[in-house]
């Protein structure tokens, strides 16, 4: 059980650091704003919430890295993630609940 905690933190580390890059802060010490200390606590508690159900985590960490490529600026895209990822995780926490659908987008021919 160890091992599944310190792979968590690790994929934990990494998603935040690509979020950090790709939002030019780097390795340096910078004071996070409101909706980047949010979006952290969103994540941090996907986690713990993925944690009891099996295939839960790779998951959620693969969507939060892919939306760590959203611009810092598209304020009002990172909010309406932020709340539909509230509500994800509402459902996440629910007994009941054995797997996470998604919507894809298919091209029609």
């Amino acid at each position: 059980m160890v091992t599944d905690v310190t792979a968590g933190r690790r994929g934990h580390q990494r998603a935040f650091h690509a979020w950090e890059t790709n939002h030019g802060l780097g390795d340096t010490m910078i004071r996070h704003s409101k909706l980047q200390k949010q979006v952290l606590n969103l994540y941090k508690q996907f986690l713990r919430a993925g944690k009891a159900k099996p295939g839960f985590l790779p998951r959620i960490q693969d969507e939060f890295r892919k939306n760590a490529k959203i611009p810092k600026m598209d304020v009002m895209h990172i909010e309406y993630l932020l709340r539909r990822g509230q509500r994800q995780l509402e459902q996440l926490k629910d007994i009941n609940t054995k797997q996470l659908g998604a919507f894809i987008k298919t091209s029609h021919v």
